[in-house]
């Protein structure tokens, strides 16, 4: 009998693999494996964290958490209304620049 294999992204085996709890440590700012989970099923404003389900143990990558963190960004830069605390553009461009991450792009629409 085989190994369960479910693809989330399928790409993502080309990428350096970490399980939930090293992906803790590779975000830029402290979250929790139930945050992960939540963002892995639901997404957070519209962006889902990409996975895979390899043996019946949940991985992500290191580049699609880079990828999340970023259109993380991109999603809030663009908000129609900004409201009271929320953050311009240009401090958006910033903290990109501060993370080490390169400018957010437009989400690819399927």
């Amino acid at each position: 009998m085989g190994s369960k294999v479910i693809f989330d992204s399928p790409e993502i085996l080309n990428e350096t693999l970490v399980t939930l709890t090293e992906a803790c440590r590779c975000f830029p700012v402290r979250c929790s494996r139930p945050a992960l989970e939540r963002w892995m099923r639901r997404g957070s404003r519209g962006v889902v964290l990409e996975s895979a389900l390899l043996c019946g143990k949940r991985y992500t990558s290191k580049e699609a958490i880079d990828r999340f963190v970023r259109n993380q960004l991109y999603v809030e830069a663009e908000r129609v209304a900004p409201q009271k605390g929320s953050m311009s553009n240009r401090e958006v461009q910033e903290k990109a620049r501060y993370y080490g991450l390169p400018k957010p792009q437009e989400p690819s629409s399927n």
